[in-house]
């Protein structure tokens, strides 16, 4: 019987397990799943904030919505809310923009980003606020779903805000329900052939285990990708300068403080703070890079934030490595999550980069279990996966104003830029982001995304080619709609705290 081990347990060991388990160990297969972990080994999480792939993975391993939310604190989430991003709060301390989900429809023939470059909102209001209805359905604190939609479904796309810890203890249960092999053990040594292939692992206890292909979940350590097979590592932290983070948790009442149904990202002078609703608690912590900044100025600098409440907390510093790896699929190992690579979660990449992973296993292993080769594919998606991701997140700094600290003065110099993002800046002097920027089908982020951070952080571009001279009646009555349909979603949708409330009372 073919035979997949996961090494490492987590949110990304067990998500992997479950999935592969659901998709391809189903009864009469001729397929085992395995999950080696030692016991009572703290895992680091891979964020608490996710995007809307999350939930067709989650039905994919079969838990029902409402069962996961209750499970794991979760609440829902539509999108980013950027604050301090584009000036320091000295200069505009009230101004931030926003990420939705949703998507922008076309205008007539033309892409409704140009119309309101020209200024065909008859509300002049701000890019997402003009194309969506997200930012105002959760700025007033609506929820994107009712009660009795169908599960993971609703009138709006959305994510949730959870905790990972819950998530990862959710899915070791669904994992071994379901047939996944639990295996407590600590891995002592790796065997191998000849030619360096594993062949097996060698467990305290003196026992041995053996699988026709091993999934590295190990974190950072990659104790299979590189520990064994030394593959290398690109370090991209002259791209992205945060490699740290201290994180903080705050108690609050549940059901009675005002769960925000967004994240919100709030840049600092060496980094950002992240700032996420759970139903029981906030998920709190400062991003930050050493270079620029001690670890103990930026424990104060989140102390400062959270205020009153922050004083008998306890706070969790963690470093980062920041880069990926060229090659995630080496011969029979596969590296996924941290093993593979690490992004600062500015945009919630972690879960989705696993899942993005996992999705592709479901179609390669069956090819490679009968003597396929689709390492090489799988690795040219996945190393533009992270490529791509790195180059959106370096976007938000990069398009600052702000050059108050040498970290945004840096951030802001175009030597820091990989060069795909500097052919885009270029290319965006003389139009805006759209769906031709997009090098492969296989992106994270669509050119929406790209046009609602170059928007929101206030960028035009210098030429007025190509930016909606056609179809204006059809660019005016778009942005009408969007402000009915603003109106007609505030009448159905329910407020998020009251939904979340109604979810965890079970009714």
């Amino acid at each position: 019987m073919p035979r997949i081990i996961v090494v490492g347990g987590g949110t990304a060991g067990w998500l992997t397990a479950a999935y592969l388990q659901s998709r391809l160990a189903t009864e009469g297969s001729d397929l085992e799943v395995a999950l080696i972990e030692p016991k009572d080994i703290p895992t680091i999480s891979v964020g608490e904030a996710t995007v809307p792939s999350i939930r067709s993975s989650l039905a994919a391993v079969g838990v029902k919505e409402y069962d996961f939310m209750r499970a794991c604190s979760a609440t829902f989430k539509h999108g980013i809310k950027f604050k301090h991003w584009c000036k320091p709060p000295t200069e505009a301390p009230e101004h931030y923009y926003f990420h939705p989900f949703e998507k922008p429809l076309p205008a007539g023939l033309d892409n409704i980003g140009g119309h309101w470059l020209r200024g065909r909102d008859p509300e002049n209001r701000p890019f997402a606020d003009a194309v969506s209805i997200q930012q105002s359905v959760s700025s007033a604190g609506y929820a994107p779903k009712k009660f009795e939609d169908p599960s993971y479904s609703g009138p709006l796309p959305y994510a949730y805000h959870l905790d990972a810890g819950k998530l990862a203890a959710m899915l070791t249960e669904i994992g071994t329900a379901r047939g996944v092999k639990r295996i407590h053990g600590k891995v002592q040594s790796i065997i191998s052939n000849d030619h360096g292939t594993i062949t097996g692992l060698k467990l305290d206890g003196d026992r041995e285990v053996a699988a026709d292909l091993y999934i590295d979940c190990t974190g950072f350590g990659g104790l299979l990708i590189e520990g064994h097979y030394e593959t290398s590592f690109d370090d991209l932290t002259n791209t992205l300068f945060c490699d740290r983070a201290v994180a903080c948790q705050i108690p609050e009442n549940e059901g009675r403080y005002e769960i925000r149904p967004y994240t919100l990202a709030t840049a600092e002078n060496s980094g950002w703070i992240w700032d996420i609703g759970l139903n029981n608690r906030r998920g709190t912590g400062h991003v930050f890079s050493s270079k620029y900044q001690d670890p103990d100025d930026a424990e104060q600098t989140l102390r400062d934030y959270i205020g009153d409440k922050g004083g008998d907390l306890s706070y969790r510093h963690l470093q980062m490595r920041v880069g990926t790896r060229k090659t995630q699929w080496h011969r029979n190992c596969v590296a996924i999550g941290l093993s593979a690579g690490f992004i600062e979660p500015l945009e919630s990449t972690g879960i989705h980069l696993v899942e993005v992973a996992i999705a592709m296993l479901v179609q390669m292993i069956p090819r490679y279990l009968r003597e396929g080769e689709p390492q090489r594919r799988f690795n040219e998606i996945m190393y533009n996966q992270y490529k791509t991701a790195i180059d959106f997140i370096k976007l938000h700094y990069y398009l600052s104003d702000r050059r108050d600290t040498e970290f945004w003065i840096d951030n802001t110099d175009e030597a820091s830029l990989e060069d795909d993002l500097r052919e885009k800046i270029r290319a965006w002097q003389a139009g805006y982001p759209d769906v031709y920027d997009l090098r492969f089908v296989h992106s994270i982020f669509d050119h929406s995304s790209y046009q609602y951070i170059f928007f929101g952080m206030g960028k035009k571009p210098e030429s007025h080619l190509a930016m909606g001279d056609r179809d204006c009646q059809s660019a005016i009555a778009r942005f009408s709609a969007v402000t009915d349909a603003v109106r007609k979603a505030k009448a159905i949708l329910p407020h998020h705290n009251e939904l979340v409330r109604k979810i965890n009372n079970g009714c």
